[in-house]
């Protein structure tokens, strides 16, 4: 019989692996302490991205047919994870394990997949974690920056949470916050990559950096982002388009490539940030702002550093805490992403 029951518990850790692997902020949307297991069968699988959706026709506790849909990575993500569109076809019975929405008892975010031939399958693959399980051989050791790269786990990292820069704004930076809706204008909704960190910083997605000619070449497969940056350029185009990744220009020191970013149009910093006893809001950005990005290698533990430091004196009165990330090597190919516009509920519009 096809069910929806909430349940007591589910493992820990991997709640925090769904957080980690969330495309856009898990918190405001879902909620870890009320998991779900869910029964029944498939109506429809939406493989798209950056989130997929299974709809599923179960039966509630009060013995009525509902439908639910459950939101999890994108379909490319997915699939690398082992779980593919031909699995989840129409008529599939199966039972999913998730955290509920906050704002819809018939929709969650699913973590896990049970199918009837007793196979279970994890949305962050089979180490449970945002990224993949190891390659069967070591990769060759990577003696400089280029190559392809993958978000190194860090458990327990959030998608959402306190910023404490937003006790640093300017009057003209609590403006752009006041006007901002988190939960209506994401930047993601509209397949806008939102910002350079928030490409850098996608969970189980593929990055590489290329030498080509007068430029290093970063591809990120987050949003199909492609960032040229100008090593034979000294200064940014006055009068240059402005956009959310901005103008890069760049130079070594020594192994380490640094870039200078600016011409950002205005935008988004975070676009969740949540502060105990206070709504939900995005940190904003002026179209003032501007990036150094330090990429190095530490050869000895085969990690990518990449070191930020922001300053936007026209939102902020003081410059930001420098902060970082690291990628391990991968031999993951780049797919096209090819995203899909999502509403203000994070429903696909077709």
């Amino acid at each position: 019989m096809t069910s929806i029951r909430s349940i007591a518990t589910l493992v820990v850790a991997t709640s925090f692996a769904t957080v980690a692997g969330a495309h856009h902020s898990f918190e405001p949307h879902f909620d870890r302490q009320k998991p779900v297991s869910i029964s029944g069968k498939v109506t429809q699988f939406e493989a798209r991205n950056p989130h997929s959706y299974l709809h599923i026709e179960a039966v509630d506790e009060n013995g009525r047919t509902q439908e639910y849909i459950c939101e999890s990575h994108g379909f490319t993500q997915l699939t690398r994870n082992g779980i593919t569109p031909a699995m989840l076809k129409p008529g599939t019975v199966l039972r999913v394990e998730g955290s509920q929405s906050r704002n819809d008892v018939h929709r969650c975010f699913f973590t896990d997949v049970h199918f009837a031939d007793g196979r279970v399958l994890n949305v962050n693959g089979p180490t449970g974690t945002a990224g993949r399980a190891p390659v069967a051989a070591p990769l060759p050791v990577r003696k400089d920056i280029f190559g392809t790269w993958l978000l190194a786990p860090m458990p327990g990292r959030l998608t959402a949470g306190p910023q404490p820069m937003i006790n640093s704004l300017t009057p003209a930076g609590q403006a752009a916050v006041a006007k901002y809706n988190p939960f209506k204008d994401d930047p993601a909704f509209r397949c806008d990559p939102v910002f350079i960190r928030r490409a850098w910083g996608a969970p189980g997605t593929p990055l590489s950096i290329t030498r080509e000619q007068d430029r290093v070449v970063l591809r990120h497969e987050w949003m199909d982002v492609k960032r040229n940056v100008f090593l034979n350029l000294k200064e940014h185009p006055k009068n240059g388009p402005r956009t959310s990744l901005g103008h890069s220009i760049g130079h070594f020191e020594g192994d380490t490539l640094v870039i200078e970013t600016a011409n950002y149009a205005a935008g988004v910093l975070n676009q969740y940030v949540e502060m105990p006893g206070q709504p939900t809001r995005g940190l904003l950005h002026s179209a003032g702002l501007t990036t150094v990005e330090r990429v190095h290698l530490d050869v000895a533990r085969q990690r990518l550093v990449v070191e930020f430091q922001m300053k936007d004196p026209e939102f902020f009165t003081r410059d930001f805490d420098p902060s970082s990330l690291e990628y391990g090597p991968s031999d993951l190919k780049l797919e096209p992403f090819r995203c899909s516009p999502e509403g203000v509920d994070g429903a696909i519009r077709k």
